[in-house]
């Protein structure tokens, strides 16, 4: 109620500024977010706190002092346009902002295939639906758009080999930018399904994320010049990284009917790539090369410690 109230406050001001004095609309817009950023950033500093914390409130006067500004112009169209974006300051939910920035509730299971990320996953939502958390499983390797832009439908036969696909990544007109277009899949999809679910206080279960693209890219020898860090630019703060060895992982998917066939060697180029992004992003590693138990049992305390 206090950060409504100045809200209020700051837009009533803000309009009778623009009455009695011709005050530059440039001016209006931006001195009160940036000195509510100022005097907010240094209460952060002196309370121990994460600077950012306030971010979501001075958006929202933001957002008040574009319609305050747009208020001034007298016109039907700005001043509609001004009383909503004030209206969105005054009643925006900053606590689900920070859970947005935070991204607070999403969990992402990452590796190699065959290391068992759907299992642990569903392991993971019965765990959390155990303690009263509402929570969902989100598949992140089931595209929106992409199977239609390539080609190559959901329902193909799975029988193909990496190297029956080789020539696709190194000749097909589409495989310089297939690697991009999947990247953009991947944002398209957490914006839509995974942001509002998190915005909800709800937990999301990622089965892969926005890097596995990159991942899967480069081991088939797509062009991935700049995907990586394009992919690691959105950086869960709970992450599970899965290790196999390469020929265990090649083991376990020949037994499988349905399942795209790689090479030891594209899995090796995989595991690389997934403890560099490990390494950087300060994520765990577990070995799913033990029994489902003991595993469990370390994702357990993990998942302990930063929930």
């Amino acid at each position: 109620m206090k950060m409504k109230a100045i809200l209020v406050l700051v837009s009533l001001t803000l309009i009778v500024l623009e009455i009695l004095f011709p005050i530059s609309k440039t001016l209006i817009i931006l001195v009160p977010p940036i000195a509510f950023g100022l005097v907010a950033t240094i209460r952060s500093v002196r309370k121990g706190i994460s600077r950012l914390n306030e971010l979501p409130n001075a958006l929202r006067i933001l957002f008040a002092s574009i319609g305050a500004a747009l208020l001034g112009f007298f016109s039907p169209l700005s001043m509609v346009s001004g009383a909503l974006l004030v209206l969105l300051g005054v009643f925006a939910n900053d606590e689900a902002m920070r859970r947005l920035y935070r991204q607070k509730g999403v969990i992402v299971l990452t590796g190699i295939d065959a290391t068992g990320k759907s299992t642990h996953a569903r392991n993971i939502s019965s765990w959390l639906r155990s303690k009263g958390i509402k929570c969902e499983i989100l598949p992140f390797h089931r595209y929106l758009f992409l199977g239609r832009l390539s080609g190559l439908k959901s329902g193909r036969k799975l029988s193909q080999t990496p190297e029956s696909m080789a020539p696709i990544a190194k000749t097909s007109k589409f495989s310089l930018i297939r690697p991009y277009v999947a990247l953009v899949d991947n944002v398209v999809f957490y914006v839509l399904r995974v942001l509002p679910r998190i915005a909800k206080r709800e937990y999301v279960v990622c089965d892969r994320f926005i890097w596995d693209n990159y991942v899967k890219h480069k081991a088939l020898g797509y062009n991935t010049r700049f995907l990586f860090r394009l992919s690691t630019l959105i950086k869960p703060q709970i992450s599970i990284v899965f290790d196999l060895p390469a020929e265990k992982a090649f083991e376990r998917v020949e037994k499988r009917e349905k399942h795209l066939r790689y090479s030891i060697e594209q899995y090796e180029i995989e595991r690389v790539e997934f403890k560099k992004i490990a390494k950087m992003l300060n994520y765990p590693v577990v070995n799913t090369n033990e029994p489902i138990q003991q595993t469990w049992n370390r994702i357990e305390m993990y998942l302990d410690s930063v929930i």
